[in-house]
């Protein structure tokens, strides 16, 4: 998989231009694409994550111009980006920080992440936090007619603005809508867990065009729109449609992907070579091998059970203690959650508790990072490790998976990947994982550990092969064609209801 000559959406710009001449980007996703941190010296500056939605959307940004509208709670911001030499705009809704706790850490995360994670243990809706949620999606919606011209293109992001499509349409906004959902979508039986399931649906149902990351969320989400709506589902030659109301909505599943080609580019790097170097030192890897997990801590990844699993490896394969070590980079995530702090908790005594018992001097089978690392440094971990794992217990994607199989330009290391993340339907050359049961997750690692040389290089290698097949501006590209398919609406003859 050689790096390519252009940057992110380069092909992707062509499109646009040739299918949506004059259209400018107008981005809503509940995150800025920049944000303020301090310097060197405390003197303000912006920083752009370095993964995520922000590397995808941003080069067409760029491009094309327009505005990207996020929220965050207190003070409204506004800003050029980049600020080195702006070409679009940012503008950031200051929310009451009780409205805004109640939408984000209350209805958008303790009640429809869960929810469409399958853990409906966890989900909770409150009236309160519905109303808040109303609330801020309307506040984008304003916001987005205010500044959206009819040619334009509005991009809605994730669960946290399900409403906004439904928004538009009531302001009098005409212009194509695509909404990208990156989280799965939940089956049916569970949807109906949620009690403002058929206001969501209507709301989505506004967009000109859905797109999800697997086949299964769409098909779910065209079922749940027949079985609670009595939208008509159309399948046709190039997807689903759904009809409900005289209104046309495009469904596809569009696995969204990593900038690969910026991610061999720092594989390659000589500076990257002298990282490695440092962090073998460091991690003491001479005769070591290295598993690693890279999450945020969240109760979807499967954490617990992962270093249940290696523990239980330990103990049935003696021969490796001593031999193998488990970098967990964990993440902090949504702390004003309590679900989440106890997670952290748990992960904690986890690893204490594994090298209490299997530790030795010199030797300490588990580390735990609790903070975020640049993608340069974690492309350094992945030339390193010997086998990354992804254990997720439920995954939208996981962009992990696909960033390590990037970074092994040698054709070295080997991936476990749970079987229910989205990514597995791409990777299948991956080590598979349960991610429920300790016990199979020991397995999976020591068969990956154990493959011959020869194996874990076939499966690399295929693996490569499927990262280059579907990049981040492959991605951008079929968002673009399939939002053009949808507008102006067909009539839907030739398609077939079922």
């Amino acid at each position: 998989m050689a790096a390519r000559a252009s940057s992110t959406g380069a092909s992707a710009e062509n499109l646009m231009r040739g299918l949506f001449p004059g259209a400018r980007l107008i981005v809503a996703a509940n995150r800025a694409p920049y944000r303020q941190a301090a310097g060197l010296h405390g003197e303000p500056r912006w920083e752009r994550p370095a993964g995520g939605l922000t590397a995808a959307l941003d080069p067409l940004m760029q491009r094309f111009g327009g505005v990207w509208v996020a929220a965050q709670p207190g003070s409204a911001q506004e800003l050029s980006v980049p600020p080195e030499e702006p070409r679009y705009q940012v503008e950031v809704l200051g929310i009451h920080p009780e409205v805004y706790r109640a939408y984000y850490s209350g209805y958008a995360n303790s009640g429809l992440w869960p929810l469409c994670h399958n853990l409906v243990e966890r989900a909770h809706f409150r009236p309160s936090d519905w109303i808040a949620y109303r609330q801020v999606n309307r506040l984008f919606a304003e916001r987005i007619a205010e500044v959206a011209r009819p040619e334009d293109i509005v991009f809605l992001h994730d669960y946290q603005l399900a409403m906004v499509p439904g928004y538009l349409r009531g302001l009098g906004y005409s212009g194509p809508i695509a909404h990208f959902w990156h989280i799965p979508w939940p089956p049916t039986v569970v949807l109906r867990l949620l009690p403002e399931r058929r206001l969501l649906l209507q709301g989505l149902l506004e967009a000109d065009w859905l797109g999800f990351q697997t086949e299964d969320s769409v098909d779910a989400f065209a079922s749940a729109a027949r079985k609670e709506l009595g939208a008509r589902v159309l399948r046709e030659a190039d997807g689903i449609r759904l009809l409900y109301q005289g209104r046309m909505t495009s469904l596809a599943a569009v696995p969204i992907s990593i900038d690969a080609a910026r991610v061999e580019e720092i594989a390659r790097a000589a500076v990257t070579k002298e990282r490695i170097e440092k962090f073998r030192a460091h991690l003491g890897l001479e005769d070591s091998a290295l598993l690693l997990g890279v999450d945020r801590l969240d109760y979807t990844k499967g954490i617990p059970a992962r270093l249940d699993g290696f523990a239980r490896m330990l103990a049935r394969y003696p021969s490796l203690q001593g031999k193998v070590q488990f970098l967990q980079i964990g993440v902090p995530s949504r702390r004003e959650i309590p679900d989440y702090r106890r997670l952290a908790a748990a992960v904690r005594r986890r690893a204490q508790d594994i090298n209490r018992r299997y530790g030795k001097p010199g030797w300490r089978p588990v580390r735990l990072i609790e903070r975020n690392l640049r993608l340069d440094q974690l492309v350094a971990l992945y030339r390193i490790a010997d086998i990354a794992v992804v254990s997720s217990l439920y995954d939208g994607l996981n962009l992990v998976a696909k960033e390590y199989v990037a970074a092994r330009v040698d054709n070295g290391g080997a991936l476990c990947l749970s079987e229910t993340a989205g990514a597995y339907q791409e990777l299948r050359d991956a080590f598979p994982l349960s991610p429920l049961s300790p016990e199979r997750i020991a397995e999976g690692l020591a068969r990956a550990l154990f493959a011959s040389e020869e194996e874990r290089t076939r499966r690399m290698t295929a693996l490569r092969a499927a990262v280059a097949r579907n990049t981040i501006d492959t991605w951008l590209g079929r968002v673009v064609q399939g939002l053009r398919s949808a507008v102006p609406q067909l009539s839907g003859e030739n398609a077939t209801p079922v």
